[in-house]
């Protein structure tokens, strides 16, 4: 899932320096900028898709970007004990 990830994203990143150059290349007005844009917002959307239908599915797990918080087993878990009916 990675390595797909990473080569649609690598081709968006292409896609949109090739319309940058031929933004600048070319005089006049050419469908070649065009196409390159619209490569890149397909291939944008199939990228977001197949995120969203991973994570859906369960290909993908999410995670938190902060400090990795412990998992509670039975050894790092105080137990709920009842505590006594004061009088």
């Amino acid at each position: 899932m990675k390595l797909v990830v990473a080569v649609l994203f690598i081709l968006i990143i292409g896609s949109l320096f090739s319309g940058l150059f031929f933004l600048v290349r070319d005089q006049s007005h050419s469908v070649r900028t065009v196409r390159s844009l619209t490569y890149r917002i397909g291939l944008s959307i199939v990228l977001v898709l197949l995120l969203v239908v991973s994570g859906l599915m369960g290909w993908i797990k999410p995670h938190s970007v902060g400090p990795s918080q412990s998992i509670p087993t039975p050894e790092n878990v105080t137990p709920n004990l009842p505590t006594p009916y004061s009088q």
